[in-house]
């Protein structure tokens, strides 16, 4: 008897659940066909029930209409009850807020984001306090928020740190802590860090001149297409620095940067077009 009534628990729950399932999909559906009002209907009444999918779903859409008053305020309403539930919810009141200047809600929904694990919460508040936008400045709680993020593998925040111990900003420059983070984001494919870090070897800031893996990262940052890269993978090619010279692949390189209105590079390749013709063929 026991079994039976667990059984027909669990069945009315499913049911309850796949019901919703339907009613949200049909919603959706409604939406991408332009029956805007049916889509909102199903979703307000599923969203009443609690279900925390609706909630969002019609958050984002009238985040969507922000354009009028009532819109921005239906999308923080229901922002603000998915919130109880939902990191991304806390984070993209937050969002609005900040869009609206109003700097007071902006701070507790962040905070309740990073409160729920939200790691572009950190990156985010972090980036706020760094450029002193709607708050007041403060680098030091912005380099807090960023390590906090930086652990949690975001690529962002890796390269913000490395950026700010390279140059000494509220802190005193560190090469070797700056080589450390920026290595930390280029590893995750951030093509700035890759270009960063390259420079960093080439140079020889924080580890020992390396003109190889130098020519190693910026040949990534030049398959990403950065011009800067492009230009310096051709001329080291073209100085046999890191690498065998190779006045065709200078060619090669210094030519996709100019196509990018490299001025460094067209220098670069009316100088070798004229002392080596046939490495321009």
């Amino acid at each position: 008897m026991q079994w039976l009534q667990k059984s027909t628990i669990i069945t009315v729950v499913l049911s309850s659940f796949l019901s919703a399932q339907s009613t949200l999909e049909l919603a959706k559906n409604y939406y991408q066909k332009g029956k805007h009002k049916k889509a909102k209907a199903l979703l307000t009444k599923e969203a009443r029930k609690g279900n925390i999918e609706a909630e969002l779903t019609l958050a984002k859409i009238y985040q969507k209409e922000i354009a009028t008053v009532a819109s921005k305020e239906k999308a923080l309403y229901w922002y603000n009850k998915a919130c109880k539930k939902s990191s991304e919810a806390c984070y993209q009141a937050a969002k609005i807020y900040e869009e609206s200047n109003r700097s007071k809600e902006m701070l507790q929904y962040y905070q309740k984001a990073i409160n729920k694990k939200s790691t572009k919460a950190l990156f985010a508040l972090a980036t706020l306090y760094y450029n002193g936008k709607h708050i007041p400045k403060d680098i030091r709680k912005a380099i807090k928020l960023y390590k906090k993020a930086a652990k949690r593998g975001d690529a962002l925040s890796n390269y913000n740190l490395g950026y700010i111990y390279e140059h000494g900003i509220g802190v005193k420059k560190d090469f070797k802590k700056a080589f450390n983070y920026y290595y930390k984001a280029a590893n995750k494919g951030y093509i700035d860090a890759i270009y960063n870090l390259a420079s960093i070897y080439y140079l020889g800031r924080g580890v020992k001149k390396d003109p190889q893996k130098a020519f190693k990262w910026y040949k990534k940052a030049a398959l990403q297409g950065d011009s800067e890269a492009l230009y310096n993978v051709g001329l080291m090619y073209y100085k046999g620095e890191g690498v065998l010279k190779n006045k065709i692949f200078a060619f090669q390189y210094w030519l996709e940067a100019a196509k990018k209105s490299h001025q460094k590079a067209q220098d670069g390749l009316d100088r070798l077009c004229k002392e080596s013709p046939w490495a321009c063929r």
